[in-house]
């Protein structure tokens, strides 16, 4: 199975809220008195390692280990830089390359880079700046490495979780797909066979000159029980568009010869309506072309809750003709708590109207 990936599009919002917590000191630093070059310096440093920040804030989860430590160690390089030209006070801009460090590298990586740049901010700043500010810049810092590795953790659980969902999905289609195929070769191998041997009874009949109708009709029985036995397979199993079999109608129809005049669009159904209109349409339409009407029109027409098809052919077919309404298209319709009427129309030709009383 392909391994499920992360999305990129978590990381860049987060990253650039976070970012904002840098503005104040950012605007202090300006305003500070400090040499314009390190000023000029420092934020150009600060925008590189920003922008570095939010792109490996969205490529971090689909990298190998080695970009990845690459990404670390420009993370931590570029802070070490604004120290350097700011002074210890900003000890605080850590904070971002190591909470990606937390999050992107597994554990042991993370601790080993993590733990050892926490110790030396946290001896420069006692030697330099004393033990009170060790508990306020140093401890954010440690509570965010903390935090945020707590996090990643919970994240990579997460879509692991999703991976064998999506698995476990994926399996039970393909046992259901096996299913199906078992059964239809069952169904269909024996039906098959004892057509198979009919049909040689009637050719060896009909080579003694004699009139096979008994078997003939013994095959066209077996015949409609292999398709009976077919529906009652895949009932359930395969669902059908409305827009797709739209786009077949007016295929079959054309290959046919017949003047297809059908919507372009099916939004004006209703969604709860459109699979039982989707079955009825192909059933409408199949039923056209199989009628010895001489029908050279077809029409479809559709409503919110009812669709109709008509020809204009001239036979007149009964309404229970199972080619114009199928026990599983009755069946379908009245789920939805709609009626079928098929019969012919006062203009000629005939019409089969699905409709749902509103």
């Amino acid at each position: 199975m392909t391994p499920r990936r992360f999305d990129p599009e978590l990381g860049w919002p987060v990253s650039c809220f976070f970012l904002l917590f840098a503005v104040p000191s950012l605007y202090q630093l300006v305003t500070s008195g400090t040499p314009t070059w390190r000023v000029a310096s420092a934020l150009t440093v600060f925008a590189v390692y920003a922008a570095l920040y939010v792109l490996a804030s969205m490529k971090m989860w689909n990298l190998g280990l080695g970009p990845k430590l690459m990404l670390t160690a420009a993370l931590l390089a570029l802070p070490t830089a604004l120290v350097w030209l700011v002074g210890l006070t900003s000890t605080w801009v850590f904070v971002y390359g190591l909470s990606l460090t937390a999050m992107m590298l597994p554990t042991v990586l993370a601790f080993s880079i993590g733990l050892p740049t926490l110790a030396v901010t946290a001896v420069l700043i006692v030697a330099n700046l004393g033990f009170a500010e060790l508990f306020t810049d140093w401890v954010v810092l440690a509570s965010v490495f903390a935090a945020t590795w707590f996090m990643g953790r919970l994240i990579r659980a997460n879509y692991a979780l999703a991976s064998a969902q999506e698995e476990i999905a994926r399996l039970a289609a393909a046992q259901e797909r096996a299913r199906l195929a078992e059964e239809l070769r069952e169904h269909l191998g024996h039906s098959l066979a004892a057509i198979t041997a009919k049909a040689g009874a009637v050719c060896a009949e009909l080579e003694r000159g004699g009139t096979p109708m008994e078997n003939v009709r013994e095959v066209e029985d077996l015949a409609r029980e292999a398709v009976t036995q077919v529906r009652a397979t895949v009932s359930g199993y395969r669902t059908a568009s409305l827009a797709a079999e739209v786009v077949g109608a007016r295929a079959a129809l054309e290959a046919a010869g017949i003047v297809a005049d059908l919507p372009t669009a099916v939004d004006r159904v209703a969604p709860a309506y459109r699979e039982a209109f989707a079955y009825a349409l192909r059933d409408g339409v199949t039923a056209v072309l199989r009628r010895a009407s001489g029908a050279t029109r077809c029409e479809v027409r559709l409503g919110e809750s009812w669709l109709e098809v008509r020809d204009n052919g001239t036979a007149v077919v009964p309404v229970a003709d199972s080619a114009v309404v199928d026990s599983g298209l009755v069946e379908r319709v009245a789920g939805i708590g709609g009626r079928i009427d098929t019969g012919p129309c006062a203009e000629g030709g005939f019409r089969l109207r699905v409709a749902v009383p509103s």
